[in-house]
C-alpha cells in the first residue's frame, strides 16, 4: 500500500504531466547549455505568464515568479516605503512567517479579530484602520484553520475606507483550491505557492503586483535585468515581473505553469467541489467521535481540516497515522501566534484533501483516528 497524503497544504502530489515537462528541460541542460535552452525555449516558459494571468484574472506583466509565498510576501513588504508613523493591519490568523517579517521590520502592527465562527469582525477591522494605515494584510485560507475569508467583502471594506491602503492577500492555500480573481477581490498584491493545491514543484510562487503599484516601488533585491546605475543613481529600466532576477531554475518555472494550466482547464468549480465534499464526508464521520474536537466552520469550510484529540499529543497522533501510511500535518503555535493564543491550545493535527483523494482513503483515515481512540478511557 502507497501512503496516503491528506497533506496537500504543504505539498501535493505532482502530476505526471508536470513532472514531465520539468524532466525534458532539464535533460535538454545536460546536452546543451543551459542559456541556450532558455533561449530556445523562451516561448514556453512565457506561457507561465499568460496561465498565470489566467488563474488571477491579470496582466501577464503584473506576476513575478518568485520560490515562495514566504519570499515573495517578505519582498513586498521589503520593498514599500512606510513611513514610521504608519501602520499595517493584519488578522489573527495571520501566518507565522508573515508577521515575523513585519515584526523584523520594526513595524506598527495592528491585528483586527476575527469572529468565533471565522468571519470578519469589520467592525473590529474599523477600529484598527485610521488615517495612518498603509496597508491591509489577509491569509486567504490560513495554514492552520481552514475557514475561508470573505476576501472579496473585504476588498471593497477597504477600499471604501482609503482607496490609497494597499490590499495585500496571503492565497498560500487557496490558489488552485478556489477561484481567485483580483480585479474582483481589489487587491493590490496577492503571493502563493507551488506547491500546495496547484500540484506544482516546490521552490516555486508567484507573486501578483498591480501595474499602478509596481511603478512606484523599488524592489530590495534587483540586479542588472530589471535596472541600471546612472552615475551614483539607481534607476530602474523595466517595471514588468519586477520581483524577478536573472538567475532562476527555468525548470520549475516551467514545471509550475504545467501546475496552473493543468488546473485552468480543469475548472475551479469541479475541484472546489470535490474538496469541499470530502470535507464534508471526513466531518460528518470523525464528529461521531466524542474525543475528537474539530475547528473548522462548516458554513466557512475548505479543504484544510483541523483537529485535536482529548488528553493526546497531537505528535502522537501524527506518528500514529504515519505508520499506518497516511501522511498529515502538524500545526503549531509557531505557524501563528494569535491563533493559538486566542484558542489556547498548542498544536493541532491537520488534514488537508485534494480533488484526487477518494473517499475510501478518508474512510480509512477516520477508521485509523477511531481505532487510536479506543485507547483512551
Amino acid at each position: 500500500m502507497n501512503f496516503i497524503n491528506f497533506n496537500n497544504a504543504g505539498a501535493s502530489l505532482l502530476d505526471p504531466s508536470t513532472t514531465n515537462d520539468i524532466s525534458k528541460y532539464l535533460k535538454l541542460e545536460t546536452e546543451i547549455s543551459g542559456y541556450y535552452v532558455e533561449q530556445s525555449k523562451k516561448n514556453v516558459l512565457d506561457r507561465f505568464y499568460l496561465n498565470a494571468s489566467k488563474l488571477l484574472n491579470c496582466k501577464p506583466e503584473e506576476i513575478s515568479f518568485v520560490q515562495s509565498t514566504t519570499y515573495g510576501w517578505n519582498l513586498f513588504i521589503n520593498s514599500l516605503t512606510i513611513k514610521k508613523n504608519s501602520n499595517i493591519v493584519i488578522f489573527d490568523n495571520e501566518y507565522g512567517s508573515n508577521y515575523i517579517s513585519l515584526i523584523n521590520n520594526n513595524l506598527n502592527v495592528r491585528v483586527s479579530k476575527l469572529k468565533e465562527n471565522g468571519e470578519i469582525s469589520f467592525e473590529d477591522l474599523k477600529k484598527k484602520i485610521d488615517k495612518h494605515t498603509v496597508l491591509v494584510a489577509v491569509c486567504h485560507i490560513a495554514s492552520q484553520c481552514g475557514n475561508i475569508v470573505d476576501i472579496e467583502k473585504l476588498g471593497k471594506f477597504i477600499k471604501k475606507i482609503d482607496s490609497k491602503i494597499i490590499f495585500l492577500i496571503d492565497a498560500c492555500q487557496s490558489a488552485g483550491h478556489l477561484k481567485l480573481n483580483v480585479k474582483k477581490n481589489m487587491c493590490d498584491a496577492l503571493v502563493c505557492s507551488g506547491r500546495k493545491y496547484l500540484r506544482g514543484p516546490r521552490g516555486t510562487g508567484l507573486i501578483f503586483i498591480k501595474d499602478s503599484i509596481q511603478k512606484k516601488i523599488i524592489p530590495k533585491i534587483i540586479d542588472t535585468s530589471k535596472s541600471k546605475v546612472i552615475g551614483k543613481n539607481l534607476s530602474v529600466i523595466n517595471n514588468q515581473n519586477i520581483f524577478e532576477t536573472f538567475e532562476y531554475s527555468p525548470s520549475l518555472k516551467i514545471g509550475l505553469s504545467k501546475a496552473i494550466e493543468k488546473f485552468n482547464k480543469l475548472g475551479h468549480k469541479k475541484i472546489e467541489l470535490i474538496i469541499k465534499n470530502l470535507s464534508k464526508y471526513f466531518r460528518k464521520k470523525v464528529l461521531s467521535n466524542p474525543f475528537i474536537t474539530v475547528y473548522e466552520n462548516e458554513k466557512l469550510i475548505s479543504g484544510i481540516n483541523t483537529f485535536s484529540i482529548k488528553g493526546k499529543k497531537s505528535y502522537d497522533v501524527f506518528s500514529f497515522l504515519k505508520k499506518k501510511k497516511i501522511i498529515t500535518s502538524i500545526s503549531t503555535f509557531q505557524t501563528s501566534t494569535h491563533y493559538f493564543k486566542k484558542k489556547k491550545l498548542d498544536d493541532i493535527v491537520r488534514v488537508s484533501f485534494h480533488y484526487f483523494n477518494k473517499k475510501k482513503e478518508v474512510d480509512y483515515l477516520v477508521s485509523c483516528i477511531n481505532n487510536f481512540t479506543r485507547k483512551i478511557k
